[in-house]
């Protein structure tokens, strides 16, 4: 036994640039997975820390929706209440120095009152810890800060800045800022509750309350009657549920970055089994011997698994700590893109969950293993003459070839069998894109085989070194296929992915052109999504509307309203006849607009295909006056975001919700004006009064798009990881093939071919293994992007995305098969051009 681990580990050391890649390409895989953990998880933590510091100990919460809960139901509220503890919060965003911070006013007494000293996380601990409660109440425009965000925006203790809310400036005073104990508000303002309440615009108004019932009987009953005593407008939650709700938001995000991730790991599977492969072949003339020698079938499976998980701890632990270096990276990409779409988050801190390292580990023992485990079976099991013949192990990977390629016909057959029988999981897409994948992979070396065996004997093949490499690619099919089909994946995803990226710009593009049919748009600035402090001053409107040169516009009100299943967007509009020719209808009433006009809503396809609803069904929203469901009187397509929304007619609106406020108008000019001179005289208006977003629907395009091309930024990110596993596999390959062929190399330079002769005939053989694998994944990129748009997408988010294709979306995984072929293919070129050929031709 000692003599089989001393030959094991002589052959690693032997070939220390064929271990070093195994090593990269399982790291890189595992790496890849561990950075979109890393990265997903650390926002989602940053939200859950925020959350909890802004909760502290409520166990409940009282919500207002868009028009808050009136202050003086809270007066009574403390009167009525015995047992349960109260806390009245009025939050929203504001920005300082370009930076979103939620702005969170509290009433000191209240928080002291609601957190005890058990809990030193609670309201009263911070704010104690920053300023005293006397100063606090006596102050004007006073706010609290933590210590890093004080200096990041370069605040001291008693400094005054400028904040904007929604288009106003706000003079502020810093009072002090909070120390270490301050987890979860970095992306945090505190302020008076009274400060808070001027700076949104919401004067006698609370965004909610918190409660705090104690455990037992009595906390139960006051909870009880709470419930039958709420007013109309104002809903009752567990506080964990406000967590969840905004987790759930980025879940369909999360999973398609994670999907991604496990494709880079796919591929890296085909790696590691190319090099655990070829590892065995190199050794077929020392386990023949071996096995003459006495060596048990046994010995010898357990020293090549154990090799394999020798591997897979290595290279697991330096994934793990590159996945923690990449996740750094990632991290900022993904916030930015939460901070797009969904809510305000601060990801100050990189975060792993102590599962992490044994997935990390437990993923790349599983690949290895299963790499390892194929390969080693067939040499154990082969008679130890057999074993001696690399012409028996070609000609085994011939007829597995063979017989792959009725696997790869059965894998596509069962690809379309899960599309067609399952109608809405995610999961089973995404199976069904493995499947595919896999085809991919389990057809290429037989389409390599067969192209390089027939181009071999045809006229264009006459020249001896032309000959010479087809043939060196048919005859080495063991080494060469694995790491053509692992090319051929990734370069199938990029295709894909190119394709679904593309496709979803282009079909957002032409839907902002048919969407912005007005010529001026005009908005209250401000970060975060469907806010209700931003919003049009009335004044403001009713001067921008008298600006020469306006002829027509139509308000509209964004708000975030309860749902059955959660808060839902809800458009409010004065749907004017420039309007509706910006409203795709996908499906609707034959009375849609008399219907809207009525007070039936417009359903987005996204919203419509997550709660099933179809034309003639209804949806309930909580109104001021109560639950109250609508009627469905049309689905119009939507990109806007990926939760989808509803549209109602804005007068409807006022009067259920009882907020008038606009958020956006949509403005016309006169015929003959010039755009660019209204929107100069638009701002003129405004100045001094709100500092507003007037824009042009170009204008207004490019900055969806940029948002958009934000958002896909990690994608290709992602994509470009999976393609470097693929090339630092093709690169394994192409060095154990020359590795492999060192006496025939030399035996051709003995014969005259020259240093040059040998090194472009490696190169044209990594070049045509280049093009087979692109030509092999060309179709399997299409079908993949098929499966992300109108399988995937459609099921994750539910948007229908037209399929847009253009040579340019080629052009990248041509440029990349063929660089990374030839790339992979100069130190082999290299090393057999400067061989010693005494030293190759000598037997071992």
């Amino acid at each position: 036994m000692d003599m089989l681990w001393s030959a094991s580990f002589r052959h690693l050391l032997r070939h220390p640039l064929q271990l070093l890649l195994a090593l990269l390409g399982l790291a890189l895989g595992v790496a890849t997975i561990v950075a979109v953990d890393v990265a997903t998880g650390s926002a989602g933590r940053a939200f859950e820390l925020s959350l909890a510091a802004v909760q502290g100990p409520a166990t409940h919460e009282l919500d207002g929706g868009p028009a808050g809960i009136d202050e003086a139901w809270y007066a009574h509220l403390v009167r009525t209440l015995h047992f349960v503890r109260t806390n009245p919060m009025v939050e929203g965003y504001v920005t300082v120095a370009d930076q979103s911070l939620q702005l969170l006013g509290v009433d000191p007494l209240s928080a002291a009152g609601f957190a005890d000293a058990q809990d030193p996380a609670g309201a009263a601990a911070s704010l104690d810890a920053g300023a005293s409660v006397t100063q606090w109440l006596a102050g004007a425009d006073d706010v609290v800060l933590t210590q890093p965000t004080a200096t990041r925006l370069g605040l001291r203790p008693g400094a005054r800045f400028t904040a904007d809310a929604g288009g106003h400036a706000l003079r502020g005073h810093l009072l002090g800022v909070l120390g270490d104990g301050s987890s979860g508000m970095d992306a945090m303002m505190l302020a008076d509750i009274t400060t808070a309440q001027e700076w949104l615009g919401l004067t006698g108004r609370l965004t909610r309350i918190d409660l705090r019932v104690p455990p037992g009987p009595a906390g139960a009953a006051e909870l009880q009657q709470l419930t039958h005593e709420l007013p109309a407008g104002v809903t009752l939650a567990v506080a964990a549920q406000r967590a969840r709700s905004g987790l759930d938001m980025t879940q369909a995000f999360n999973t398609n970055l994670r999907a991604l991730g496990l494709l880079a790991l796919l591929v890296g599977l085909f790696l590691v089994y190319s090099t655990m492969s070829f590892a065995i072949v190199q050794r077929r003339r020392s386990l023949g011997i071996l096995r003459a020698l006495g060596a048990t079938r046994a010995q010898l499976l357990r020293v090549i698994l154990l090799e394999a998980t020798g591997l897979a701890l290595v290279g697991g632990v330096v994934g793990l700590a590159a996945g923690v270096l990449i996740g750094r990276g990632l991290v900022t990409l993904v916030s930015r893109t939460i901070n797009d779409l969904y809510y305000v988050v601060a990801v100050n801190s990189v975060t792993m969950s102590p599962s992490e390292p044994l997935l990390a580990i437990g993923a790349a023992l599983s690949v290895a293993l299963l790499a390892a485990t194929a390969p080693a079976a067939e040499a154990v099991h082969s008679p130890p003459q057999l074993t001696l013949r690399s012409s028996v192990l070609e000609g085994r990977a011939r007829r597995v070839a063979a017989v792959l390629l009725g696997v790869a016909a059965l894998l596509a057959l069962g690809c379309v069998v899960i599309v067609l029988s399952s109608e809405r999981s995610v999961f089973a897409g995404f199976a069904a894109l493995v499947l595919a994948m896999l085809s991919v992979a389990a057809a290429t070396p037989a389409v390599l085989y067969g192209s390089a065996s027939t181009l071999a004997r045809v006229q264009f093949a006459g020249a001896p070194p032309v000959r010479l490499a087809l043939t060196g690619i048919a005859g080495s099919l063991s080494r060469t296929g694995v790491a053509v089909a692992a090319l051929a994946m990734a370069v199938a995803a990029m295709i894909g992915i190119s394709i679904m990226v593309d496709s979803f710009r282009e079909s957002l593009r032409d839907w902002l052109q048919l969407t912005l049919q007005a010529d001026i748009y005009v908005v209250a600035p401000g970060p975060g999504f469907a806010r209700p402090e931003r919003r049009l001053d009335p004044a403001v409107v009713a001067e921008l509307t008298r600006v020469p040169g306006v002829a027509a516009y139509s308000a509209s009100r964004r708000a975030l309203i309860d749902g059955e299943r959660g808060p839902i967007v809800l458009d409010a509009m004065d749907m004017t006849q420039i309007m509706r020719a910006g409203v795709e209808l996908t499906a609707a009433r034959a009375d849609v607009w008399q219907s809207f006009h009525d007070g039936a809503v417009l359903v987005a396809q996204p919203l419509a295909y997550s709660l099933n609803l179809k034309v003639g069904a209804t949806i309930q929203l909580r109104t001021e006056h109560g639950p109250r469901r609508f009627l469905v009187a049309g689905l119009f397509r939507e990109y806007g975001n990926d939760r989808g929304s509803v549209r109602i007619n804005r007068a409807v609106y006022q009067q259920l919700w009882q907020d008038d406020g606009i958020s956006t108008l949509a403005m016309t000019v006169t015929p003959g004006s010039d755009v660019n001179v209204v929107v100069a005289r638009l701002y003129a208006a405004a100045a001094g009064r709100q500092a507003l977003q007037i824009a042009t629907p170009a204008e207004v395009r490019e900055i969806s798009l940029q948002i958009f091309d934000r958002t896909f930024v990690i994608t290709q990110v992602l994509n470009w990881l999976a393609a470097g596993v693929a090339a630092v596999g093709l690169l394994s390959a192409l060095l154990a093939w020359q590795l492999g062929h060192t006496r025939e190399l030399a035996l051709l330079r003995v014969l005259g071919l020259t240093r040059a002769g040998s090194a472009l005939m490696i190169l044209a053989q990594t070049l045509f293994m280049g093009i087979i694998a692109l030509a092999a994944a060309l179709p399997a990129g299409i079908l993949t992007a098929i499966l992300l748009v109108r399988v995937i997408n459609r099921r994750a988010f539910g948007w229908q995305i037209d399929l847009h294709l253009h040579p340019g979306q080629i052009t990248g995984a041509l440029a990349l098969a063929l660089s990374a072929a030839l790339l992979a293919g100069l130190y082999p070129a290299w090393r057999a051009a400067h061989a010693t050929l005494v030293q190759d031709l000598r037997e071992e």
